[in-house]
């Protein structure tokens, strides 16, 4: 990663001697002095003579090559010290990131785990392990990103960090600026500028991609590294980060540390000023990374200065009209004991930035968090296609939040570091939440633990919902389903809905109309269909006992109830004829309902005969066959319900439990239609 000098803050080191002679010594002051790419060759050498140096030297193989990026590289190297090495913690710490960010996320999960137990004052070995097994299961991002490689200005190098300006872009490179220019030791590449980049509508889709490439401002680009940059809203001031090389005071390892720090210039129509460095600059501490917010009024940066979090903290001054304030970290809800870096702040109160001490899927990922009075929501991990394994950062939004950029080094890149173009809308959900409440429906009071059954009409499967104690119930239903629910409760009558989602859902969450549960009362009556006898008989026809199975039914579901079967007759023929007739139908229609299993002592016959006609059809008057139909009739009477005094005694529904899938042939074939009707007067 060719922005590591950024990440890290103050690392642009310069020798100004080497009087050791030694492979390994030379080897040595080659990495430390952060010339990792030019490390490697001296220790492929050692590592090519098998001595008593080879552990070491794999592991510091493993280390150049994972700090410019090449993770697989890494990964293989430091397998090979790990093999001989099982004590050094980190070896396995650096190893398990090298996998993390190769997106092996089990494997970094198990040499994570050996981290914590050789070194189990830091936390960071059973978080990192935590984080790269719960990446795997995370669901899918807020929005529909259209993510593709802004090929016109990305190089073989290293290109990062765009801005918007004016009607283009200007973005960081460590490609070759001038003619003659010398590499950087830490990459290999050269040394960072700014460069600019017009934006064009792409004729197949009028999206717009950066143009063809130029340098920018030479009175912004020095010899050294700049950027990246960020821009006054009317683009007559930019803020950027440079690194100045100096001659100074060196420590004890015989180097010079430059120290990143920012600088601003004002464009007075023709030119940029000569640039005035910030007043926050320090020779003892880096700042880098400035953003600032579209009002003018609050300038974020990046700084590594003594009372932060971690390595590198996002820090925050305010304009109080003649200068910045002081600074103020973000605190601990932004910053970590890793390192944050490149913020992005959209419409003055969405903080976009990037972070290698969150849950992430690998070493940078991008995170959002949105100012609420004076704090910040807990960050939201933006998730893939934006995060990848590798390292992505440098994020930018467009104004109408349709469009941005971002910077990553992700496999399939053109360089380096790439920068990205992406579009997005608004994720259609993937599925719903159905929430739905049941309801007592006299008093409409909320019914606790009644039993919802979630029949999916296009597989047959059945969801066995529990309210719980407000009567609510949820389901999850993906788009497209047809959907049938169905509420009991004992001692109540049930009730049923229909619900189908959207092919494409606008929403990932839908309210169920209420559904509405009639308590049982004494004397409360329903009416069987169906019941039919042959003439002058009372046997129970083979059609009847379907209508019969019913009040099995009912009865097995509702133990406290106690009910009368009453038989009704027409008025034609004699009254004691019609009673004695209606009496032997009601006790063989009793009869059946007990061999099923039901106890005596909860149902009694009754035959009515002609008593209680439901018309005027009586004796001597004249009325058709359909009329007199109605006054033959079976029915069910509520004569007795128990009251439970003791919550704990099992109910019949109790069987079924929570989430529990069953199949919808384990019901009977009318059970999803078997629900009352508001009135409750018969049962279906």
């Amino acid at each position: 990663m060719k922005k590591f000098y950024i990440i890290l803050l103050g690392l642009a080191l310069t020798s100004l001697s080497m009087s050791v002679d030694a492979q390994m010594a030379k080897a040595d002051r080659l990495y430390e002095g952060y010339n990792f790419a030019e490390a490697i060759p001296y220790y492929s050498k050692l590592a090519a003579k098998n001595n008593k140096h080879l552990a070491y030297a794999y592991m510091r193989l493993g280390d150049c090559n994972r700090l410019t990026s090449n993770f697989g590289a890494a990964a293989d190297w430091y397998a090979k010290a790990a093999a001989i090495d099982s004590t050094t913690p980190d070896l396995y710490f650096n190893y398990a990131q090298s996998l993390r960010s190769l997106g092996l996320y089990d494997d970094a999960a198990t040499q994570f785990s050996t981290y914590a137990r050789l070194n189990p004052a830091d936390p960071r070995g059973n978080l990192f392990a935590r984080y790269s097994s719960e990446v795997k299961n995370w669901p899918s991002p807020e929005f529909d990103y259209d993510l593709v490689n802004a090929e016109k200005i990305n190089s073989p190098y290293s290109d990062f960090s765009p801005v918007y300006f004016n009607d283009g872009i200007v973005f960081t490179s460590d490609r070759m600026a001038r003619t003659g220019e010398k590499k950087y030791g830490w990459t290999g590449a050269y040394y960072l500028d700014l460069f600019t980049a017009p934006l064009e509508k792409d004729g197949q889709s009028d999206k717009l991609f950066p143009g063809t490439p130029s340098l920018y401002a030479s009175k912004i680009n020095e010899a050294y590294h700049d950027g990246p940059a960020t821009f006054s809203s009317d683009f007559k001031t930019i803020y950027f980060t440079r690194v100045n090389r100096r001659m100074g005071e060196i420590d004890s390892s015989r180097y010079y540390t430059n120290k990143l720090k920012i600088f601003s210039s004002i464009f007075d129509g023709e030119k940029w000023s000569d640039p005035m460095p910030f007043r926050l600059n320090s020779d003892n501490y880096s700042i880098g990374h400035p953003c600032l917010s579209s009002n003018g009024k609050v300038f974020y940066f990046v700084s590594d200065m003594p009372g932060g979090q971690g390595g590198t903290d996002i820090y925050k001054v305010e304009w109080r009209g003649d200068d910045w304030g002081p600074a103020e970290n973000l605190g601990t809800s932004i910053n970590t004991f890793g390192n944050e870096m490149f913020p992005f702040i959209y419409q003055d109160s969405v903080l976009y930035f990037s972070s290698n001490g969150l849950p992430g899927f690998g070493s940078l990922d991008i995170f959002k968090s949105t100012l609420h009075g004076s704090s910040w929501s807990q960050p939201e991990n933006l998730k893939s296609p934006v995060n990848s394994p590798a390292d992505d950062f440098g994020i930018i939004i467009n104004a109408n939040s349709t469009a941005g950029m971002l910077s990553s080094n992700r496999e399939g890149g053109k360089g380096e570091d790439d920068i990205y173009c992406f579009t997005m809308k608004e994720r259609a959900p993937d599925s719903v939440l159905i929430a739905g409440i049941v309801r007592d429906r006299e008093s409409m009071a909320v019914i606790p633990n009644s039993t919802v059954f979630a029949l999916n009409q296009l597989n047959g499967e059945v969801m066995i919902l529990k309210t719980d104690a407000a009567g609510k119930y949820e389901y999850w239903a993906k788009p497209g389903m047809a959907l049938m629910f169905k509420a009991m409760k004992n001692s109540y009558s049930p009730d049923c809905l229909s619900l189908a989602t959207e092919a494409r859902l606008t929403s990932d969450r839908m309210n169920a109309p209420d559904l509405l549960l009639g308590r049982f009362k004494v004397d409360q009556i329903f009416s069987l269909e169906n019941i039919y006898y042959d003439f002058d008989k009372w046997n129970i026809r083979s059609d009847a006992q379907t209508e019969l199975d019913k009040v099995v039914a009912f009865l097995n579901e509702n133990p406290d109830i106690t009910v009368e079967l009453g038989s009704h007759t027409d008025s034609r023929g004699s009254f004691k004829y019609n009673e004695r007739l209606s009496s032997r139908r009601a006790e063989s229609a009793v009869a059946y309902i007990v061999s099923r299993g039901i106890d005596n002592n909860r149902i009694t016959a009754k035959g009515y005969g002609e008593y209680q006609l439901v018309n005027s059809c009586s004796d001597g008057v004249k009325c058709s066959e359909e009329v007199h139909q109605l006054n033959r009739r079976t029915e069910i009477k509520i004569t007795g319900i128990k009251e439970h005094t003791n919550q704990s005694t099992p109910e019949p529904l109790d069987m079924y439990k929570h989430k529990q899938k069953l199949n919808v042939s384990v019901f009977t074939p009318d059970f999803f239609s078997n629900c009352n009707p508001k009135d409750a007067t018969s049962l279906k």
